[in-house]
């Protein structure tokens, strides 16, 4: 825990001594600074966790021995097999271990320790919010040996009481969303979540009035936005900030219930999104939307009355 404190018993220079007004003036300088840096230092620690813990996920798990005791100081890596990026943390006196803060993504984990065969669970995908649980048994043997894990990462998630339902990048882009408004998706994530205005989500712009959803029973208003940790409410009316284009997220995550305590500012639901991020491949989208009446097809009651739409077509 970090803690600044600055001594009472430091006298400040007299005005009156010698050089006294240089040196009190050097001095109210330094005091200032040190409080500065101490209210900076105070809000990192408090906000860096609760950042990091609304745009990644976390990989946990135990490290056993043949006879299903514990390992201590056992070594486990994650690498994201797009990136590149390595994590790497050891085994406590109870053989677990907590990487609590990992980007979403596709990732490989392995168990190294004295004395057993290299263990290593095969390539999954952590998703938003996500604590993947996964569990080694080690066996006897040399460490440049590898033994590769039979199983996956748990679908049941029992390390968090969060409720939720995730929509990845694929399912978004081929979802087919009018206006290209993410925030349809909300609609479709999970039951208990409805709207009174559909017309609210037909929005053609990407800020302000794109269309809210009722959450368990709570008002539009009492929705979180998060975007990339960040917050994206409007102050006004708790509007959404900022709608990316279906292309541009990683992953669409609408919290519906018992979210953590890092999920403030709320009483419906918490719909948090993340961007796609750079990988060592290159790559990118390019695309035209169109949307004109026109082009639209006639509407049911146009064709049981055999009218036209507005374009002038059947």
């Amino acid at each position: 825990m970090m803690s600044c404190r600055l001594s009472s018993r430091i006298t400040p220079p007299s005005p009156s001594g010698p050089g006294g007004v240089e040196k009190h003036q050097l001095y109210r300088a330094l005091m200032a600074g040190a409080l500065s840096f101490c209210l900076v230092a105070a809000l990192l620690v408090v906000a860096m966790p609760a950042f990091a813990q609304q745009v990644t996920g976390a990989i946990v798990g135990t490290v056993t021995d043949p006879t299903g005791a514990t390992v201590k100081g056992a070594t486990v890596t994650a690498t994201d097999v797009d990136r590149g990026t390595v994590l790497t943390t050891r085994t406590n006196d109870t053989g677990e271990f907590d990487l609590p803060i990992v980007p979403v993504g596709n990732y490989q984990v392995t168990a190294e320790a004295p004395g057993f065969q290299k263990a290593a669970y095969p390539r999954f995908t952590l998703v938003l919010n996500q604590p993947a649980r996964l569990n080694f048994q080690m066996k006897v043997g040399q460490v440049s040996e590898t033994v590769e894990v039979n199983g996956t990462a748990p679908i049941l998630q029992t390390d968090t009481s969060l409720l939720g339902s995730i929509i990845d990048s694929r399912t978004a882009e081929d979802l087919p969303l009018s206006t290209h408004n993410i925030n349809q998706l909300s609609l479709v994530t999970s039951p208990g979540v409805i709207t009174p205005n559909l017309f609210g989500f037909q929005a053609a712009q990407n800020s302000f009035g794109t269309g809210r959803p009722y959450v368990n029973g709570a008002r539009e208003q009492e929705n979180n936005f998060i975007l990339d940790g960040m917050d994206n409410n409007q102050p006004d009316n708790n509007d959404v900030g900022y709608v990316p284009s279906p292309d541009a997220i990683q992953e669409f995550n609408l919290i519906t219930g018992s979210a953590p305590a890092d999920f403030g500012n709320y009483l419906g639901g918490v719909q948090n999104v993340t961007i796609k991020s750079g990988t060592n491949d290159f790559h990118g989208d390019l695309y035209e939307y169109l949307r004109r009446g026109g082009l639209n097809a006639n509407s049911w009651q146009n064709n049981h009355a055999c009218a036209p739409n507005g374009a002038g077509f059947i």
